[in-house]
């Protein structure tokens, strides 16, 4: 099973998560609404007009993002996250376009302010084509990725069992994706042991 098809299954219990912060940081993934006000206030920051949203869900970063009238694109492999999304979408029809795809498909010919993948990295086999990727379309990324810690560790066996894979990176490692693809960390945040989400900038 390919982690979309897993996400297709999956997409009511995952966008619960974002209905009550308090009950979610209790079940201990307090980190997904961290790592999401990171973003949203990382792309305010930096004036950002256009985002690119990555694996976009249900739409958790729509809402907060079109309330600052910056425009949104989100990009999502799964068909009940897709449908879930476009719902959440209708909220601000002016400012928000979800399209059915993955970052796979992200060939250069749009450009954005800023390119947002929050737990995309986690699954991926090729983080070092998709931060290139999405390097090529945002002068700026925020990802988001998992530690190699123990909690990513029972992760590992927790999904893999539905043959879906995890990967922890390290700092080094990330240092070295950013590297690779012609970027540099800006701003990393940990975000406990769920590991760390980080603001890359390209290179002038």
């Amino acid at each position: 099973m390919t982690f979309d098809r897993y996400f297709d299954k999956a997409s009511d219990r995952f966008s619960s998560y974002y209905g009550n912060e308090r009950v979610t940081r209790a079940l201990g993934r307090g980190a997904l609404f961290d790592r999401l006000r990171f973003a949203v206030a990382k792309a305010d920051e930096l004036g950002a007009r256009r985002v690119l949203d990555v694996g976009c869900g249900s739409g958790p970063l729509f809402e907060p993002l079109a309330s600052r009238g910056i425009a949104v694109t989100g990009l999502e492999p799964a068909p009940a996250m897709l449908t879930l999304a476009r719902a959440e979408a209708e909220k601000f029809p002016e400012l928000i376009e979800v399209r059915e795809g993955s970052w796979e498909g992200l060939d250069g010919s749009e450009s954005y302010d800023v390119a947002i993948a929050l737990g995309v990295f986690d699954y991926v086999i090729a983080p070092a084509e998709l931060l290139s990727r999405l390097a090529a379309v945002a002068t700026s990324v925020v990802a988001s990725f998992p530690s190699p810690s123990l909690r990513t560790e029972f992760r590992k066996l927790r999904y893999g069992v539905r043959g879906v894979k995890v990967h922890g990176y390290t700092n080094a490692e990330i240092e070295s994706l950013a590297d690779e693809a012609g970027m540099e960390c800006a701003e990393v945040q940990p975000l406990g042991k769920a590991g760390y989400v980080v603001h890359f900038a390209r290179r002038s």
